[in-house]
């Protein structure tokens, strides 16, 4: 494979930062099959790079070299521990980047970003305005104008798996308190840059990635997609149903049996392909992939429903139409987020109006707490109310003309 030299060595100009991305999750996996997932990890998302690239790995938080990570995998065997966690970044090959010491000290010098200008952020609504940014909100939930130019990061490819094996909670009868199973996920990114933008090898290679993963994987569900480097989906981002922290808000359902349940086992995002297995193609309308925008990929284990265009070319309006179809299979959830975090959302996941509550801090501790006098949740509607202090926090409903 030829890939164009690394961005960091740009010549201190901004570049166009998207990667091509896979993110998939699975839940109540057998040991047995998890240990045939790190398998296809190690063959087809390390071994495949290892000539060309410098890699700086972490194996259950411990730093580790490939070629020690290949052992190891070689006698995991029965000691297979409950949580298992394998990230890596790395960077093409070159004369001044041979080994992993040379790629750390890269990073910890900052010599990539010698010379560098950092701009003062500018925003185009008012951080204290409800109505400004009410507006902003409105006038860009269907922005179709992403602007993806930014400073290059010291990271060609990366890799983030986590799996943990999880138990019922115990005491509340006989079922719940029987063991579940392997829930986990994994994202993988490759930059565009040093591909040239030019994606199609890989989304093939990361199609047929995923086509295996689901052969030892029976539930997993997998997104593909262009976008800056990601560790989730943008919208899994938006509804990933994180502990609400620092707030007062209260709810009432959530656990960590219900995280689970919700957050694995479903499709994390709605994107240009998307892969689900055939247990949740029995959930969704299928009389709405007889329209031409759809193109579906079967496969023994799960299907492909993708957008029917090319993967760079997938806009806003192609992501609500894929949602109509995927909405009974995606992750339901909640999640809070600061308001200038919240607005990068917007043209990039197909939201809702009403899944959006803008939050205004009463209270001056807390406003000091959270940053911004406003704060914003999103939530999907299948996921009951929370409570709020009203003595600390109002709400202000955005309503569309």
């Amino acid at each position: 494979m030829n890939y164009k030299k690394s961005s960091i060595f740009s010549e201190k100009q901004k570049i166009d930062c998207r990667n091509l991305c896979l993110y998939f999750n699975f839940t109540n996996e057998k040991a047995d099959n998890v240990l045939k997932l790190l398998k296809l990890i190690e063959v087809d998302l390390i071994e495949k790079f290892e000539d060309e690239f410098v890699f700086d790995m972490q194996f259950d938080e411990e730093s580790i070299t490939p070629k020690s990570l290949h052992k190891k995998f070689n006698n995991v065997g029965d000691n297979l521990t409950r949580k298992i966690s394998l990230l890596y970044d790395a960077i093409l090959k070159t004369e001044q980047i041979e080994k992993r010491s040379d790629y750390r000290n890269l990073i910890t010098s900052k010599m990539f970003m010698d010379e560098w200008v950092l701009e003062e952020p500018h925003f185009e609504y008012d951080l204290n305005n409800i109505n400004s940014i009410k507006n902003y909100i409105i006038s860009n939930i269907n922005n179709e104008n992403i602007n993806y130019f930014g400073e290059p990061t010291p990271q060609d490819i990366g890799l983030n798996f986590n799996c943990e094996y999880i138990t019922k909670q115990e005491g509340k009868n006989e079922e719940n308190s029987s063991d579940l199973g392997y829930y986990g996920s994994l994202s993988f990114n490759i930059s565009g840059y040093i591909l040239d933008y030019e994606f199609d090898y890989f989304i093939n290679y990361l199609k047929d990635f995923v086509k295996k993963s689901s052969e030892v994987i029976k539930s997993l569900c997998a997104n593909i997609f262009i976008s800056e480097k990601k560790f989730k989906t943008e919208y899994f981002n938006l509804f990933e149903m994180e502990f609400i922290e620092h707030k007062d808000i209260n709810d009432n359902v959530i656990n960590k049996d219900y995280i689970n349940h919700n957050r694995y086992g479903f499709l994390s995002g709605v994107e240009g392909i998307n892969f689900i297995s055939n247990d949740l193609f029995s959930k969704i309308n299928k009389d709405l992939l007889k329209d031409e925008f759809f193109e579906v990929e079967t496969d023994k284990n799960g299907l492909f429903i993708n957008v029917n265009k090319n993967l760079d070319m997938v806009d806003i309006h192609d992501k609500y139409k894929m949602r109509d179809l995927l909405d009974p299979v995606l992750i339901k959830g909640y999640c809070d987020h600061d308001l200038i975090h919240f607005m990068e959302f917007l043209g990039k996941v197909p939201m809702y109006i009403d899944e959006i509550t803008l939050v205004e801090s009463l209270d001056e501790k807390t406003r000091q707490d959270i940053y911004n006098k406003y704060f914003v949740i999103t939530k999907n509607k299948e996921v009951g109310d929370l409570n709020l202090d009203s003595e600390k926090f109002r709400i202000h409903k955005i309503e569309q003309s």
